[in-house]
């Protein structure tokens, strides 16, 4: 199990340098839910209530395709994590691949997005202040909204988190369907619930800090966050820590040779060219068949160890005898002691 501040340490480095492409499938994201919601407004003006029905209908349908384009941003963003090449294509890498899986998810999602967000849908609707309406009536109508809206999303979040891993299955396994897909994640969540929302909450700091830089520091914040997502979906999976076991192998095979290679030449010549091998098992001792056979074989060990004992007797005798030699005075020697 992977800690949130490891979490985080592997999506930076996964990142690294990588920085532009996410920023820029992000923003494709975002503007093209602004555009759909644009052209709702667009088509759908009016206050009354069929065309607030249809409004809502319309960006209902719109939000699933582009849900299309944002889980092909998951499928992207995996691809970094694993190291290899990312595209902006990957964003439509689900149209290519049976898209109707991430629309049952993701309309499945819009409609529990749909029921969390119902009363604040409901009261920013029909509770409009009048224009005589006083500022206090204003100021609480404004109040009520933000409550409702946030508690409403806060539920949201809650209640899908054991779905949030469906795209990232869907993206390793296109041949599961949408509800196979769903259920994996729900089993892959089981006991993984806390961890997940601790998670999320541990950047809410950052999206605070965010209005100091007029949240233009959303734009590294959000795909921080989404990898940081990715690497928790791998967490679950076990892929990251055959990982993180790669990298301490590899970290292992390059310290060893060093400290090898050190204490070698530290060694004396004589232990590196025989080196002590403590760990060696004695050698069994030869069994015989017979009695007669070992006499012969112990004989013949004998006349080996006596032979060589008389081979080194005669090379010490014969340098001894060189040596005597050499020592005798030579004639010319007893000539020059003459003239002295």
């Amino acid at each position: 199990m992977t800690s949130r501040r490891e979490l985080k340490n592997y999506a930076k480095q996964a990142m690294s340098g990588k920085y532009g492409i996410l920023i820029l499938a992000f923003v494709a994201v975002q503007a093209l839910a602004l555009i759909s919601s644009m052209i709702s407004s667009a088509l759908f003006p009016g206050e009354e209530t069929i065309d607030i029905v249809l409004s809502y209908a319309f960006t209902f349908i719109l939000t699933l395709l582009i849900n299309v384009t944002a889980a092909g941003m998951n499928y992207m963003y995996l691809n970094i994590a694993r190291g290899k090449a990312a595209l902006l294509n990957d964003l439509f890498y689900f149209y290519r691949h049976h898209p109707d899986r991430v629309i049952v998810a993701g309309f499945f999602m819009a409609v529990l997005n749909l029921l969390t967000m119902l009363p604040y849908t409901i009261y920013s609707n029909t509770n409009l202040p009048g224009e005589d309406a006083s500022v206090e009536v204003l100021i609480t109508w404004l109040y009520t909204g933000v409550f409702l809206m946030i508690v409403g999303m806060i539920v949201y979040q809650i209640l899908v988190i054991p779905l949030e891993m469906t795209y990232y299955i869907l993206a390793d396994k296109p041949e599961l369907k949408s509800t196979e897909a769903m259920k994996e994640s729900l089993e892959m969540m089981h006991g993984n619930f806390g961890r997940y929302l601790m998670l999320k909450i541990s950047f809410i700091p950052l999206m605070f800090l965010s209005v100091f830089t007029f949240y233009i520091a959303l734009l590294w914040i959000f795909p921080y966050m989404a990898m940081t997502e990715v690497m928790f979906y791998r967490d679950l999976t076990g892929e990251l820590k055959v990982q993180k076991e790669e990298e301490e192998r590899a970290a292992r095979d390059y310290v060893n040779p060093m400290f090898d290679s050190h204490s070698q030449s530290e060694q004396p010549q004589e232990e590196q060219t025989h080196p002590q091998q403590f760990w060696r098992m004695p050698e069994e001792p030869v069994s015989y068949e017979n009695e007669d056979e070992q006499n012969i074989t112990d004989n013949t060990e004998m006349q080996n160890v006596q032979a060589d004992m008389d081979d080194k007797k005669e090379q010490n005798d014969s340098s001894s005898k060189e040596e005597e030699e050499d020592n005798e005075p030579k004639p010319w020697d007893e000539y020059f002691d003459s003239l002295k």
